[in-house]
């Protein structure tokens, strides 16, 4: 949260709501303060509106911008399913601090990410696409009055149509907690891959670094760049490197394997073990899983290790754009 902030004004509980607010249509003209979903920029702040439904029970109004700078339209085509995944990620920061009282200067790390969308129900129109999130909270987890994490699974909606799933599990901690991770430095930058590879236009958004081998050179094995400075991936200063920043290396990767073809991921579940610290270099690997069908979808599992330790890995499913 910025000094510069206003105190956090968080909606009526649901008592004080009239019953009729529980049936309205979602709001789609204004963002929620920034605050609410851990974002410094207003232009990053995809949740428009929300509200409790019932016990656990939770909607959630999100708008796709049809060009955003960085999670870009695919081949032209299609919403980026990334903006899926943090469209999850910014309304569970918003339903944790609005319901569950988590104070705004506590931090949010992600355990699991998962997320699967329909490719038709992702086109382009003339207008931005206004998503509904249908959120379930199934495992609340509180130490005395503290929450200390939750898992939340979503359907989201465009229009009257489904178009996804996902499910994200969250911890909560104080930013004094050593669990939060502290500052540091940053290792040499490495090379970027060929923007084109991962499907990227400007070198500056992309997160898959040369390796320094040669054997590892041959492989689908990369360094993880990172670039504090980055206004999308590092909206605000932080003691790790943000999943984000992870679930766009395995994209990229997956796109770097799956080149000169681009691909659309339609499928992505994740887990984050560890903490990936900013100080120390972290190494990315693919490797080919068979898919068990006749379809062009490709399959790969997406690892970061440092320090010698699993810290992230990722199934990601793709289809070939046609």
């Amino acid at each position: 949260m910025s000094p510069t902030d206003p105190t956090p004004t968080l909606p009526l509980p649901p008592e004080a709501r009239a019953e009729t607010d529980l049936d309205r249509d979602l709001d789609f003209v204004r963002t929620a303060p920034r605050h609410l979903v851990a974002r410094s920029a207003v232009a990053e702040v995809l949740i428009t509106d929300w509200r409790q439904l019932g016990p656990d029970t939770f909607r959630l109004g999100a708008q796709w911008p049809r060009g955003h700078h960085f999670y870009a339209p695919v081949a032209g085509t299609w919403y980026d399913p990334l903006l899926a995944a943090e469209s999850l990620r910014q309304a569970s920061v918003l339903v944790g601090q609005a319901y569950y009282g988590v104070p705004a200067d506590h931090h949010f790390t992600i355990a699991e990410l998962e997320f699967e969308v329909v490719p038709g129900a992702l086109l382009l129109g003339a207008r931005p696409a206004e998503m509904r999130l249908d959120f379930t909270a199934t495992d609340v987890r509180r130490s005395g009055d503290s929450l200390t994490g939750l898992t939340l699974e979503a359907d989201l909606l465009r229009g009257g149509d489904f178009a996804g799933a996902g499910r994200l599990t969250l911890h909560v901690s104080d930013r004094g907690d050593p669990a939060a991770g502290e500052g540091g430095g940053y290792p040499p930058v490495p090379d970027p891959v060929p923007p084109a590879i991962v499907g990227r236009l400007d070198e500056h958004d992309v997160v898959l670094g040369v390796p320094g081998s040669a054997a590892e050179r041959r492989g689908l094995n990369w360094e993880l760049r990172i670039d504090p400075g980055h206004p999308v991936l590092f909206d605000h200063p932080t003691a790790d490197v943000p999943g984000m920043v992870l679930l766009e290396a395995a994209r990229q990767a997956v796109q770097a394997a799956c080149a000169p073809y681009r691909v659309l991921p339609v499928e992505l579940r994740s887990a984050f073990h560890h903490p990936v610290a900013l100080a120390t270099p972290c190494h990315i690997s693919a490797t080919r899983l068979p898919t068990g069908s006749a379809s062009e979808d490709a399959a790969l599992r997406v690892t970061a290790w440092q320090s010698d330790r699993l810290a992230f890995d990722s199934l990601v499913v793709a289809s070939v754009c046609g």
